[in-house]
C-alpha cells in the first residue's frame, strides 16, 4: 500500500470515492445526515476544515491537522457513522466507500488556491451550475449568508411545524447530536410549504456550520476576492486521481424525478430494490432521460460487464 503523504499543519486535500463509483447522495436527507455527522465529529478532533464538497458519487475536503493519525481517525469516524445510518435507513449491509481515501498536502499559496478552486468548482465541472456559489452542497455560499438559498426564517410568521422543527434541531445541535434519517423524514413530512423546507435546510447548514471561512479567505484578500478567483480558475489536481466522464451530473436529477414518479418517495431505496425491478427502472431511465449506461448503473447500483454494458 502506498504510503500516505502528510505535512503537519498544512492544508490537506482529501478525496473519497464511493464503492464501484455508485451514487450515495440522492435526497436532501442524505446530504444533511452526512453534513451533521461531519459537523459533530469536527468538534471532537483538533482539525480545521476549510472546505467540503458533496457530489453524488464522491466528496472532497480541505482540512488542516497537526497529526496524520487525527486526520485518519476523523475520516474513519465520519465514514463509519454515516455508513451505519445510511444502511439502517435503506436496509442494506456493507461498505459505501472505497477502503482507502486519497489525500495530498498542499504547501504554498499557489497550491492551496489551486486546491480551493478545484474543490468548489467540482459541481461546475460536472455541469450542475454556472458558478461555484450556486451549488448548495459545496457550502461556499454560506460564507456570505446564513440563508443563501431561501428567505431568512421569521419565527413570528412561520408555521407551527417549522417552529417545532427549529426548536428540535437547536436542542440536537446544543447536545452535539447529528440528525438521522428517521428524524429528518419526520420533520420534513410535517412541513407542507416548500419555501419553509428550503428555509429549514439553510437553517440546518448554518447552525451546524464548521467551515473556517475566515481562514479560507485568508489565502485571498477577502471572501469576495476568493469567490471571484474560484470562478475564474477551475483549478487542477494532479496528486489525486479523479476521472471526469465529461457528462453532466444533471441527469441524476432527472433520474430521481423519474423514480419518484415510479413510486419511490426516497430515491436511495432503488439501491436495494430486487434486480427484476431495477431492470424495469433501467428501461424507464433509458427511455426518459439522457443518462449513459454507466450513469444508470451507478444510480441503480447495477454491475457492468467487461464491455461496459449493464449486466442483465
Amino acid at each position: 500500500m502506498k504510503r500516505r503523504k502528510f505535512h503537519s499543519g498544512e492544508v490537506n486535500h482529501v478525496y473519497q470515492r464511493t464503492l464501484h463509483g455508485n451514487n450515495i447522495f440522492y435526497d436532501i436527507e442524505d446530504y444533511l445526515v452526512y453534513y451533521t455527522i461531519f459537523s459533530v465529529t469536527v468538534a471532537k478532533y483538533p482539525i480545521s476544515v476549510l472546505g467540503l464538497c458533496l457530489m453524488v458519487d464522491h466528496l472532497h475536503i480541505l482540512l488542516v491537522s497537526e497529526i496524520m493519525s487525527d486526520l485518519s481517525l476523523f475520516m474513519d469516524h465520519v465514514t463509519s457513522v454515516f455508513v451505519r445510518e445510511y444502511n439502517r435507513a435503506v436496509g442494506r449491509k456493507g461498505p459505501l466507500f472505497e477502503p482507502r481515501f486519497g489525500s495530498a498536502p498542499k504547501t504554498g499559496l499557489k497550491k492551496v488556491r489551486t486546491a480551493v478552486s478545484y474543490l468548489f468548482n467540482n459541481p461546475v465541472e460536472r455541469f450542475l451550475c454556472l458558478f461555484a456559489q450556486d451549488y448548495r452542497w459545496n457550502f461556499l455560499a454560506y460564507g456570505k449568508s446564513s440563508h443563501p438559498f431561501s428567505q431568512k426564517i421569521n419565527l413570528m410568521k412561520s408555521s407551527r411545524a417549522l417552529k417545532s422543527a427549529v426548536s428540535e434541531i437547536r436542542v440536537c445541535h446544543a447536545k452535539g447530536l447529528y440528525l438521522n434519517y428517521q428524524q429528518l423524514r419526520r420533520i420534513f413530512a410535517k412541513i407542507a410549504d416548500d419555501n419553509e423546507k428550503e428555509q429549514l435546510i439553510d437553517y440546518i447548514i448554518w447552525l451546524y456550520r464548521f467551515i473556517d471561512y475566515d481562514k479560507l479567505s485568508s489565502y485571498y484578500n477577502s471572501y469576495d476576492d476568493m469567490v471571484v478567483a474560484i470562478n475564474t480558475n477551475t483549478g487542477s489536481e494532479y496528486e489525486l486521481n479523479e476521472t471526469f466522464a465529461f457528462r453532466t451530473d444533471g441527469v441524476y436529477r432527472d433520474m430521481i424525478k423519474c423514480v419518484r414518479e415510479y413510486g419511490y418517495m426516497y430515491s436511495r431505496h432503488v439501491t436495494v430494490a430486487p434486480e427484476s425491478h431495477k431492470l424495469k427502472l433501467l428501461a424507464e431511465l433509458k427511455r426518459k432521460t439522457r443518462a449513459s449506461a454507466g450513469q444508470i448503473r451507478k444510480f441503480l447500483h447495477l454491475p457492468l460487464d467487461g464491455h461496459g454494458h449493464i449486466n442483465r
